[in-house]
């Protein structure tokens, strides 16, 4: 998209160093995965190692990547959402921003993105949350997860607060019966490595 040529520094070389989360566990696989996660990506963008893009309307989240990322350029905006792809395991991040005033807890916020996927519910796609369990990472405390399954997709559903409730970053990691469990474990990795401005640098 040519907004990431209008990004300029948003992208950038490698900048954190962060530590796995404990949640890789929860990505089970059910069935196989169809067009959301073809292989083919005609617009797609091959990352380096270590590649930090900063994203949201103010540029206020920064997310790094490992190893054997692409960026899928048609379906994402860096004003709003990123979509990482590796194999058949796709990563998408939306940075949500509470203008209308701040939901009250996390908890809130996951009720919020539940009701999103009703929408996508309601359009004829079958979607499945499971109940939510707090994690923490690095730079990122408060957080909730779950099971997600988005057709026949299958994975893991974040909602991740900012210190100050004011905004969040929601996250789905979706992918295939058969996935390489390295790639379910880079998406993790790629979980852990959300952060706003400023919140878990050393």
């Amino acid at each position: 998209m040519d907004d990431f040529k209008r990004a300029g520094n948003a992208v950038h070389g490698a900048r954190r160093v962060w530590v796995p989360l404990a949640v890789v566990g929860v990505l089970l696989a059910l069935t196989a995965v169809e067009g959301l996660l073809a292989k083919a990506l005609p617009d797609s963008e091959a990352l380096a190692a270590g590649t930090v893009i900063e994203f949201g309307s103010d540029r206020q989240v920064s997310v790094q990547v490992g190893e054997g990322w692409t960026l899928d350029k048609a379906a994402s905006d860096v004003n709003s959402t990123l979509v990482f792809r590796q194999g058949d395991v796709a990563v998408q991040l939306s940075s949500i921003v509470f203008s209308a005033g701040k939901p009250d807890g996390v908890d809130q916020m996951w009720d919020g993105m539940a009701r999103t996927l009703k929408i996508e519910q309601y359009a004829g796609t079958d979607v499945w949350l499971g109940e939510p369990t707090g994690f923490d990472t690095k730079s990122i405390s408060g957080g909730l997860y779950g099971s997600l399954q988005v057709g026949t997709a299958i994975g893991t559903a974040f909602v991740m607060p900012a210190e100050d409730d004011s905004e969040a970053v929601e996250a789905r990691v979706l992918g295939p019966f058969d996935a390489d469990q390295g790639h379910w474990a880079a998406a993790t990795q790629i979980i852990d490595s959300v952060a706003f401005d400023d919140e878990g640098d050393a």
